[in-house]
């Protein structure tokens, strides 16, 4: 059986490198969510958004969200999550507010500009990937879709939060 090789762009120049075998499927994983982060930050761009800011405010659409909480979903450390916080404070996208029962916890509350921006970005977002989604064939997409959601499964029931 043919060995899978992922076939990388060159950062400068834009041509494509020489196909070497990797450790499937770990790799074209790695790969592919490197290449969808570039197209959302690409997508971001032209609204003012970092990954992470947009990312911050999709987690605040539903509601208020404690500090701590960002923290944990964006996998990043507490001082990392209050300057984000005071970034997004400073646009007024959201505000902070303190935590009705925890003194030392403040909440992040999605502001109206926010959810307005986070509304364009998102679906810019989505135009991006829609876009991408459309030169691939129907089968490869219902494969990588099938794929997906079986890993996920899997994943799920060996960790329990996959």
């Amino acid at each position: 059986m043919a060995m899978p090789v992922v076939v990388r762009r060159a950062r400068a120049g834009g041509s494509l490198s020489v196909p070497r075998p990797v450790d499937p499927p770990w790799e074209s994983v790695r790969e592919l969510y490197r290449v969808l982060r570039g197209i959302t930050r690409e997508a971001l761009r032209p609204h003012g958004l970092l990954l992470s800011e947009y990312l911050a405010l999709a987690l605040c659409a539903p509601g208020p969200v404690p500090l701590k909480s960002l923290t944990r979903a964006l996998d990043v450390t507490p001082a990392a999550t209050t300057d984000l916080a005071r970034r997004l404070q400073r646009r007024r996208l959201i505000r902070l507010e303190p935590h009705p029962t925890d003194r030392r916890s403040r909440l992040a509350v999605l502001t109206e500009p926010g959810r307005r921006l986070l509304g364009e970005a998102k679906g810019a977002q989505r135009k991006a990937l829609r876009e991408l989604g459309a030169r691939i064939s129907p089968t490869a997409r219902e494969g990588l879709l099938g794929g997906v959601a079986e890993l996920l499964q899997v994943l799920e029931e060996r960790t329990g939060d996959a």
